[in-house]
């Protein structure tokens, strides 16, 4: 049994692969991904958009108890660029 933090990340599906390269320079290589991700926000509703590239995104992924910070701040300029979801809490994993 570990504790871990979840991350939960909402963003624009066009910015997709530059949140994966940066999560994967902090080591982060396990993750979930859903695609065309429907649901309203400060900016109003985020429609199932025709073109994908429109869609938003919701990963799903892991690190350690104290390294969501730097995964925020490798994502900051992301989120304030284009908008988006950075949601951390407590976990608890086991590993069978």
């Amino acid at each position: 049994m570990d504790t871990i933090k979840r991350i939960e990340i909402i963003v624009p599906a066009i910015e997709l692969k530059p949140v994966v390269k940066r999560l994967e320079k902090l080591g982060i290589i396990k993750y979930n991904i859903i695609r065309q991700v429907i649901g309203r926000g400060e900016f109003g509703e985020s429609s199932d958009d025709l073109d994908a590239q429109l869609s938003s995104v919701y990963i799903l992924t892991t690190c350690l108890a104290g390294q969501e910070d730097a995964v925020f701040l490798e994502l900051q300029s992301i989120l304030q660029k284009f908008g988006g979801v950075f949601l951390v809490s407590d976990a608890v994993c086991y590993r069978c």
